[in-house]
């Protein structure tokens, strides 16, 4: 029976890690976000960079929860809750000091940081009179609360969802307290077998080795992805994914990936028989 991989629990140093990284690049993110919102008159333009804030969030996780070597979901949420948090903060105060200073009015950021009221005060004004248009209309009252409102959910669910989906699939080697490295070796199989496919998976990974390769452009296949740890070599992991080839409108063959099986910890001898299997047919 195959051996499930699940991550330890272990939340790692995820509070005193994000406390001292995250503030520092939210407000940096923010900052930037502040000034195209600010200045640039292109609306479509402007919703482009939200998206694109929305990913900095995430990375941003990715990148705490790695650095504090985070091995547990709830942290990771509850991180990404308060990041998300903090992010709408930290987005608001940019936006209006970016948006004082443009009125050359004289203003610290810091001051604005420190004052949530102040930030609070200045939202109600900005709601009362509007300071832009769209589509050639003010907006401005409960409309404009509602697009705030909007956004705010989305750099919130940023914030949790970033903290979940980049526990996604990660491996780590308590042995050795560190993550384990992708093998990058794209070993894709052929799915025309599927019964089999299915019992390896849910059975017995060794008869992945007996399953042929796919053949070019057939889908949907099955591709091979491999975790290890390169420092002690013994702490090995297997998933696979289920590629399907969709061709979009430009005529061109895009893959559509899912999830085909859980992360499965590998013997070691299981994992040099599969990388030698790819090796020997690449050479061929």
């Amino acid at each position: 029976m195959n051996n499930e991989y699940k991550l330890s629990g272990k939340p790692g140093n995820i509070l005193l890690t994000g406390l001292l990284i995250s503030p520092i690049l939210a407000i940096l993110i923010s900052i930037i976000y502040a000034y195209i919102d600010v200045y640039n008159p292109i609306v479509y333009f402007t919703l482009l960079v939200y998206i694109g804030y929305l990913v900095a969030i995430v990375l941003i996780q990715k990148l705490v929860i790695r650095l504090a070597k985070c091995r547990d979901t709830k942290s990771a949420s509850i991180y990404g809750l308060i990041v998300g948090f903090f992010a709408i903060y930290a987005n608001w105060c940019t936006f209006i000091f970016v948006l004082i200073q443009k009125e050359d009015y004289p203003i610290e950021l810091f001051d604005l940081l420190s004052n949530p009221k102040e930030i609070l005060d200045i939202m109600n004004s900005l709601s009362i009179d509007g300071y832009y248009t769209l589509f050639g209309m003010e907006v401005k009252g409960g409309f404009l609360w509602f697009i705030w409102i909007i956004e705010s959910i989305g750099i919130l669910l940023a914030g949790i969802a970033g903290g979940l989906s980049v526990m996604d699939e990660e491996v780590f080697c308590e042995d050795c307290n560190r993550w384990t490295e992708d093998i990058n070796f794209n070993q894709r199989l052929s799915n025309k077998d599927e019964t089999t496919v299915r019992s390896a998976i849910d059975h017995d990974l060794k008869k992945l080795l007996s399953i042929p390769f796919a053949e070019e452009n057939e889908s949907p296949h099955i591709r091979v992805n491999l975790h290890h740890c390169s420092k002690c070599q013994n702490f090995s992991t297997i998933d696979v994914d289920l590629i399907k080839l969709e061709t979009n409108k430009k005529g061109e063959v895009e893959e559509d990936k899912e999830d085909y099986s859980p992360v499965f910890i590998l013997s070691k001898q299981d994992y040099q028989n599969i990388i030698a299997r790819g090796v020997s047919v690449s050479e061929d």
